[in-house]
């Protein structure tokens, strides 16, 4: 898959409530750590150094809540010559 939808909070602003509790990280880089269910490993997002908590939007109970719907995108510059962005 060449794209991913993150969603980013302040660290401040996110709790975990599910039974799997925080979840567990790998270092990815010297400002960022990859996060997964600590139960099944699936991926749940990124905690950054920010402190910046990016999280996948498949995570989400409702991932077509219109709150998450993307306000910019990133390297834009590298994406698939098929893909086509669809500005709101």
């Amino acid at each position: 898959m060449p794209t991913v939808v993150w969603i980013e909070f302040a660290a401040e602003n996110v709790e975990w409530t599910g039974k799997a509790g925080k979840p567990t990280t790998w270092r990815s880089s010297e400002t960022t750590s990859r996060a997964f269910c600590p139960q099944c490993g699936s991926s749940v997002g990124a905690i950054d150094d920010a402190p910046v908590i990016a999280l996948l939007a498949g995570a989400f109970d409702d991932p077509n809540d219109e709150d998450l719907a993307p306000e910019f995108h990133s390297f834009s510059d590298m994406q698939p010559a098929w893909w086509q962005n669809e500005r709101r």
